[in-house]
């Protein structure tokens, strides 16, 4: 049943709700007596005043994005605004906003008290890093207030799930954080923890989280928490308990006694640690500077009086001495002291406070660690060819003799004195090879490298470098240990082994290559002159007899020649020991041995050229030798050329004192591949019973080894297929 309008307007007007009917554009058009609160005005003065002029600043905005809302679609929405009033200051109200026929029916209700307690909830929440969230188990709907976003950096408008809240914390300890919230569930128990969380931004914090269920009927419907950052309280406390635990640790390492030394009167009160420590009496307060000196071994005695004179007469108020003392055991034991002293205004010291420190273990540490250390020195000294020990960032530690001497001779670094990278103080060449390894080293694995460096003396030296990681008690790598050993001699012998192999199938190819030339250089000469003999034995023809005969003679002569020169190349020491020096003119010699070519050349039909040298230079040689030498060469410019030229030159300098013989074709030509295997013996460019030219190979052989026990030496240029230039160099007489 609606009200009547009597009924209306009583209900309007004498109730606690502030009751408005607004335009779209927020104009006042009426409003009941409960609004003169809001309004300094009546109801007449009121109308057609903007409402937003009364509402604060900050939700100016809000009111009018709920107005523009508003649609017959959308019809009604709840909203709570702040308004500046002259006699109540801030008044809250939450309305609800009802559009009807184009006008807005705002019905409010004071909330002024919650408020103030959510404005001084959200202050507080801000000075104190802390946010609020409720999670219902029925639903899975989580809350955050804008202080749980603050704490985890997070944009206020992202949506909210359990699954979100949970990714903030580290992936070891998030399952450890979404079982509280289960337990509670399970238990109805409230909960509190404190954990690492990463923020949105990357932040590290701690935090405090603090949970409470609601029950209804024996099951948790609701659960209400806050959370709080807490890490400088965190990081506050970690420091302290820190700090708690080093003086504790200090007081307890520390075998240490107070003693209060008054000098003018010549008396030392000493604390009860430092009467247990030394076997004092310990109902004796006071003990004389005389009987404490008594107690100092007399070994320490004088130099440790002398100190304790030097720290009275320096300006400086710190004390500091070392002795030893004995105990109530008979036994001596080191100690240090230091002090604080007080003086009068002339500067002397009339009072001194101070600390008996018991450093006996510390000393028989240190000269153990001495002991060890000369013990681990000398080992590494006498082991490998070089070692050094290094930290995990290749800092170093420890080195040998030589590798030091090296290090201050290469780099003028002694890392003993300065602080030194292993990596600054090795060759360029070796420092991408030593990282890769100290790496692996790094990580627990061994490695072993070869490498070959240039000593200061130019020598070759060949190194294994072993990278060794050197593990703690706990298993923990704490350096690196690299030693260098010495395989210079192993990388010659397989050198040598190598090359021997090579050798041996290089003289298994000579083998084959002798058989093969000279099978056939003496089965070709042999078969002739038994074919001929046959023959001539067999044939009556004048004509054919004389023909067979020359055939005769050029096997005979041919197989003669590929005897004397195997002879020769036998012989060759025996002729080094019986060698004829004479001076002798090189333009005849060389005339001779080219007139003696001529025909040959000429039954080729090839152009042969003589160039004599003008100044006639002389040579020192044997002749005997040299021509034969000279001979075999020109012998197979003109065997090794079909058609063109053959020149022979001589040319000689006289600043540099030397003879130089050009023979130069254009025959078949040499490749590259073959310069150096054409003065080994029994070698030619073309090999086998099938090749066009026929030889045993040994002439160019000869022919260096000839020019050489003279000497001078052969020299080489040649283009396959276009011709070759040798040049003869043999020293000249001045």
């Amino acid at each position: 049943m609606p009200f009547t309008a009597e009924q209306f307007g009583v209900l309007a007007e004498k109730t606690l709700h502030f009751l408005l009917v607004l335009k779209k554009n927020g104009r006042i058009v009426a409003c009941n007596n409960r609004c003169h609160v809001l309004f300094p005005f009546t109801n007449s003065e009121i109308k057609g005043k903007r409402i937003t002029d009364f509402i604060i600043d900050d939700d100016v905005q809000v009111f009018n994005n709920s107005i523009s809302s508003l649609s017959v679609e959308n019809s009604i929405i709840s909203e709570s605004f702040s308004f500046a009033t002259e006699r109540d200051g801030v008044l809250a109200l939450k309305f609800d906003l009802t559009y009807h026929n184009d006008l807005i029916y705002a019905a409010g209700i004071d909330t002024t008290e919650e408020y103030k307690e959510h404005r001084a909830l959200q202050t507080l929440s801000k000075l104190t890093k802390t946010g609020a969230w409720y999670f219902n188990p029925r639903n899975k709907e989580m809350f955050w207030s804008k202080g749980c976003y603050l704490v985890k950096d997070l944009d206020p408008d992202t949506p909210m799930t359990r699954d979100l809240g949970a990714s903030f914390y580290p992936e070891a300890s998030r399952p450890r954080v979404e079982s509280y919230l289960d337990n509670l569930i399970k238990s109805k128990k409230p909960y509190t923890y404190t954990e690492k969380i990463i923020t949105a931004k990357g932040n590290l914090k701690w935090v405090k989280v603090v949970a409470q269920p609601i029950i209804y009927r024996n099951e948790v419907v609701y659960v209400n928490g806050t959370i709080a950052d807490v890490t400088d309280r965190y990081n506050y406390i970690e420091k302290l308990k820190y700090s708690e635990e080093t003086k504790n640790l200090a007081l307890k390492g520390i075998q240490s006694g107070l003693f209060d030394y008054l000098i003018d009167r010549n008396e030392v009160f000493y604390s009860l640690d430092f009467k247990n420590m030394l076997g004092l009496p310990l109902d004796q307060d006071v003990v004389s500077e005389e009987d404490f000196q008594d107690m100092i071994h007399p070994d320490d005695r004088e130099k440790a009086h002398q100190r304790h004179i030097d720290n009275l007469l320096e300006e400086s108020n710190h004390y500091y001495n070392h002795y030893r003392l004995i105990n109530n055991a008979g036994e001596y034991r080191y100690y240090e002291v230091h002090g604080y002293q007080r003086k009068n205004e002339k500067g002397e010291t009339i009072r001194m406070i101070g600390n008996l420190i018991d450093v006996h273990q510390k000393k028989i540490n240190i000269k153990t660690i001495a002991e060890s250390k000369n013990r681990l020195q000398a080992i590494v000294n006498n082991g490998f060819a070089y070692t050094v020990l290094l930290d995990t960032k290749g800092k170093i530690l420890m080195t040998d003799k030589k590798l030091l001497k090296i290090i201050k001779r290469d780099f003028n670094i002694d890392p003993n004195i300065t602080p030194s990278l292993f990596y600054d103080v090795v060759p360029l060449n070796f420092r991408t090879s030593f990282k890769h390894a100290f790496n692996e080293a790094v990580k627990g694995n061994t490695t072993i490298k070869e490498f070959e460096r240039i000593t200061h003396k130019g020598n070759v030296q060949w190194l294994e470098s072993k990278y060794t990681p050197v593990f703690d008690n706990e298993y923990k790598i704490n350096s690196i240990l690299i030693s260098f050993l010495d395989i210079t001699e192993q990388k010659l012998a397989e050198q040598t082994i190598k090359e021997a192999h090579i050798k041996e199938q290089e003289l298994s190819n000579l083998k084959s290559n002798i058989l093969s030339n000279f099978s056939h250089e003496i089965r070709t000469p042999l078969n002739g002159i038994m074919t001929i003999a046959k023959l001539l034995l067999q044939g009556n023809d004048l004509d054919d007899k004389d023909k067979l005969l020359e055939y005769l003679e050029e096997s005979k002569d041919r197989l003669l020649d590929t005897m004397d020169k195997l002879s020769n190349f036998s012989e060759i020491d025996a002729i080094n020991d019986n060698l004829i020096f004479e001076e002798l003119d090189i333009n005849y010699i060389v005339e001779t041995s080219f007139r003696e070519y001529k025909h040959m050349a000429e039954a080729k039909k090839l152009k042969y050229e003589l160039e004599l040298d003008e100044s006639c230079p002389q040579s020192n040689i044997d002749k005997n030798l040299f021509r034969p030498a000279l001979n075999n060469i020109i012998h197979n410019a003109i065997k090794y050329t079909e058609k063109g030229t053959v020149t022979v030159k001589i040319k000689s300098d006289n600043s540099e004192k030397k003879i130089y013989i050009y023979i130069k074709d254009t025959g078949i030509g040499i490749d590259k591949t073959s310069f150096e295997k054409i003065f080994d013996p029994l070698t030619q460019e073309s090999i086998g019973l099938s090749r066009k030219y026929e030889g045993t190979g040994i002439g160019l052989s000869l022919s260096k080894r000839y020019i050489t026990m003279l000497g001078g030496e052969i020299k080489l240029k040649s283009t396959l297929g276009k011709g070759t230039k040798f040049k003869i160099i043999i020293p000249r007489c001045l």
